[in-house]
């Protein structure tokens, strides 16, 4: 619980910034023919390096625990009721083979997405995040082009060096079904692959009347490469 809480209030501000980017004007100017080569060289290594360390990506066998912890917000964003799961997945690349609950919920809410687009490629348009200071660190702004209600805009951060994703914020401006939607990810690294090991959702969903407003903490641990 507590590293839950930590985890956000540390994450709070930066998905808030993930929907302020998508909705700059600054952030939709570059196209695939103006990129600059500075920026295009960032985004060749990081498509490259998503294809080679995201453990989706690969056939390998694998399982993990997650604990997602759920809260439902009425008006003002005060809290109106709390539930929880815990679920071990045992999955071979991106497919999920079965699972195994380990903290029943006790009702239903949104499952976590632990799976992830690829932001680096020809369906984006890219842009630096203006912040950089030149640390190992680098966030890099991307948009939809053209629009999909699918694909979310929002911000990757990567290593400078190695081009791996350190950290993701998407926001899903069109989502079926949803008034709103964001996901924020972090990743860790094991062996020669990256992960999340914790994911933060807010959602709306879109009712007859109004919004459900609800938001989702998962803290994923125990990852197991299975031979």
């Amino acid at each position: 619980m507590y590293y839950l809480s930590q985890m956000r209030k540390k994450f709070f501000w930066a998905s808030i910034l993930a929907v302020l980017w998508a909705f700059s004007p600054d952030s939709r100017n570059a196209s695939a023919d103006e990129i600059d080569p500075v920026l295009k060289f960032y985004i060749t290594g990081a498509d490259s390096a998503f294809t080679t360390s995201s453990i989706w990506n690969s056939r390998v066998k694998f399982s993990f625990q997650a604990f997602t912890y759920y809260k439902k917000l009425g008006r003002r964003g005060v809290v109106t009721r709390i539930d929880s799961t815990a679920i071990r997945y045992f999955c071979t690349g991106k497919e999920v083979d079965s699972t195994q609950t380990l903290l029943k919920a006790k009702s239903i809410f949104p499952e976590s997405e632990f799976r992830y687009p690829n932001v680096f490629t020809e369906d984006f348009a890219h842009s630096f995040f203006p912040n950089d200071v030149g640390k190992q660190d680098l966030a890099i702004g991307f948009d939809v082009i053209p629009p999909d209600d699918t694909l979310p805009d929002g911000i990757a951060v990567i290593d400078r060096e190695e081009f791996i994703l350190r950290r993701l914020y998407l926001y899903f401006p069109s989502q079926k079904g949803y008034k709103r939607l964001t996901r924020t990810y972090r990743f860790a690294e094991f062996g020669e692959y990256i992960f999340p090991d914790s994911i933060w959702e807010v959602g709306a969903i879109q009712g007859v009347f109004s919004a459900d407003f609800y938001r989702l903490e998962s803290k994923i641990e125990n990852i197991q490469l299975l031979r």
